[in-house]
């Protein structure tokens, strides 16, 4: 499964784990919670809508967070390919020359957007859809994903899925991805842990539900080397970009 982040050279790769960070939260509700027969309405109309991505046509600014390093971008679609993204700072200051020219060479490398979907609403289940919480304003459901979805690299097969879905108007709050037990994606590499949490901006009058926050925490090892990586990805600053719809 591809990364819901992409990264950067700026940036290093491993953290230590901070402390007291729980393991993997509510794995085995599914187990106890009895699947729907029927999902709500409100939940239908959401799932309708919802996308992980950001829509074609806008422009945005993404801050990424990776232990002590940061990184702000801007990203604008209508500008041609070379000149979309722009490394705006970098530890909180103008970038360098040197930081420039390792950007923009990462960048050229077809470096996918970070908002890349880890999912896509068709992957999921439509028989797996338990109601897990109901309370006034939305709804958390638990879901797993369909078998086809996980072709490519079978990485779906060993994620859970909760999503929590606002009633009215009808949209996905948020999306948090757990690993279900320790899993090798290749030889060599062990994923202890993944959770991967995704939460999104209420839609507007002139504009969707957009992505508004990311933060993954992984713990594993490669070889014998253990490795862990808490990431934070903010976007904000959305505007149409001249070449968007």
């Amino acid at each position: 499964m591809a990364s819901s982040n992409g990264s950067s050279p700026c940036q290093p790769r491993r953290r230590e784990r901070p402390a007291g960070r729980l393991k993997l939260p509510a794995l085995f509700l599914a187990a106890i919670v009895p699947a729907l027969g029927a999902p709500p309405e409100y939940f239908r109309a959401a799932l309708a809508k919802f996308s992980a991505e950001v829509p074609p046509g806008w422009a945005y600014t993404q801050k990424t967070v990776r232990g002590e390093e940061s990184t702000l971008e801007r990203f604008d679609p209508g500008k041609p390919p070379a000149e979309r993204w722009v490394l705006v700072a970098h530890n909180g200051k103008p970038p360098r020359p040197d930081e420039l020219e390792k950007y923009g060479k990462f960048k050229a490398a077809s470096a996918p957007p970070l908002a890349q979907a880890a999912f896509h609403r068709n992957d999921i289940e439509p028989g797996s859809i338990q109601l897990v919480r109901d309370e006034p304003e939305r709804g958390v459901f638990s879901v797993t994903f369909r078998p086809e979805a996980s072709a490519s690299d079978k990485m779906l097969d060993h994620l859970r899925l909760e999503l929590v879905v606002h009633k009215q108007p009808a949209w996905v709050e948020e999306y948090t991805l757990e690993l279900l037990a320790p899993y090798y994606p290749v030889l060599g590499v062990k994923m202890n842990e993944l959770t991967v949490r995704f939460q999104f901006s209420p839609p507007g009058p002139d504009r969707p539900s957009l992505p508004a926050l990311s933060t993954s925490w992984f713990a594993g090892r490669i070889f014998f080397v253990p490795t862990s990586e808490d990431l934070r990805v903010a976007f904000s600053e959305f505007t149409r970009s001249e070449a968007g719809p």
